[in-house]
């Protein structure tokens, strides 16, 4: 995208704070993993810098797990503008017997809308260090279950401008 996803307009408002308009109340707590000196002033969460400058989605997990105070931890991107409470809450439901809870669709797995235990924070650190940054990498490491999305009609992600466009398009047809 070249930008910043999380500031984009979604449409009165930035991306960041439609999502944590969604999840706020749901949970008893949110960390928001930034990259090194994009602090978002205006939220009022707790924000942690990426462990490892320019490592990726994979490093923002590192972060934000290292920070969270429990030991199970809830990851959205900051480009999926729209979520299904009662699918996110089933998958932390399911992470009783899983390090990692992660969603597929028919386009693939969702990565980063997932559920992460803290007990694989060894094993994103030992990635790291040999300069792995998928995080795809992660789950034959760990307990990872994969949960079919039953309706993946909610479940976008704005990768692209045309993807972005799309979506305000969708919010001014409703």
């Amino acid at each position: 995208m070249k930008r910043d996803k999380a500031v984009l307009p979604a449409p009165i408002e930035p991306l960041i704070r439609r999502i944590l308009n969604q999840v706020e109340g749901a949970f008893e707590e949110i960390v928001i993993s930034i990259a090194k000196g994009r602090p978002y002033d205006f939220l009022p969460y707790r924000q942690v810098e990426d462990a490892i400058e320019g490592q990726g989605p994979l490093a923002g997990i590192l972060s934000g797990l290292r920070a969270a105070r429990n030991k199970t931890a809830l990851v959205v991107a900051c480009d999926i503008p729209q979520l299904d409470l009662d699918f996110l809450k089933k998958m932390i439901e399911m992470s009783d017997r899983y390090e990692v809870v992660v969603p597929r669709t028919p386009k693939g797995l969702e990565p980063l809308l997932a559920v992460y235990k803290k007990s694989v924070i060894p094993r994103i650190t030992k990635l790291l260090a040999s300069s792995e940054r998928s995080v795809l990498a992660l789950f034959d490491l760990c307990r990872t279950k994969y949960v079919e999305v039953p309706d993946p009609s909610w479940l976008r992600n704005l990768n692209t401008p045309e993807d972005y466009a799309g979506y305000l398009r969708s919010l001014k047809k409703k």
